[in-house]
């Protein structure tokens, strides 16, 4: 292939994706996809493409297309932050529930990125989800070491306690979260929750 024909084949594929982009942003997912296949008929190794087409699988709730264009993705680029968070959330999504395998992408894109935010709050709600409480306590601090007034960092973390049994430390989280939104319904609830688990347990 001569450099012209690079070129135009190069050109080619940009504005598919463009196009891509611009669906994709417009909610026209399987729009999307099908202006990404035909960029991917061009470059089929095209990580950025394949990432892409997995972003719109996964915002059509079609989660093990996703997947397996994440997984694609991160073959030819294994440094992607975003492929390994995106496919935790993609495995932990409740109609999947694949809580190890969605905490061996957070552990994959915290190993890239290690002190961020959202990749240690979905690792610490995939912990709690498969009872391993205290590691899941371990992420929310670290978050609220930096954002000690992340609402639902701090909700989480009360909910964790509560499933731990320490539902007076959960019970001050929860007012926590109520001291600076007071009408904060899920704080509300939760602590009604805990609160009634306390006293059943007093009473046992």
């Amino acid at each position: 292939m001569g450099r012209a024909d690079t070129t135009s084949k190069n050109n080619s594929v940009e504005s598919l994706h463009k196009k891509a982009l611009m669906l994709q942003k417009e909610g026209s997912q399987e729009e999307a996809i099908s202006y990404l296949d035909k960029a991917l008929e061009s470059s089929p190794n095209n990580a950025e493409l394949l990432y892409d087409k997995a972003i719109s699988f996964q915002m059509l709730l079609k989660f093990d297309d996703a997947i397996e264009c994440y997984d694609k993705s991160l073959k030819i680029d294994p440094n992607n932050f975003g492929a390994f968070v995106n496919k935790g959330l993609c495995l932990s999504n409740p109609n999947i529930s694949k809580h190890e395998d969605a905490l061996r992408c957070f552990d994959q894109a915290l190993r890239l990125m290690p002190d961020d935010p959202g990749a240690l709050s979905l690792k610490g709600y995939s912990l709690d989800n498969i009872g391993r409480y205290r590691e899941a306590i371990d992420c929310f601090d670290k978050i609220l070491e930096t954002k000690p007034r992340e609402i639902n960092i701090i909700i989480n973390k009360g909910l964790s306690l509560s499933h731990l049994g320490k539902y007076d430390e959960a019970i001050a989280y929860f007012d926590t979260v109520l001291d600076y939104e007071p009408d904060n319904f899920f704080a509300t609830q939760l602590r009604q929750q805990a609160e009634k688990s306390m006293r059943q347990n007093f009473s046992q």
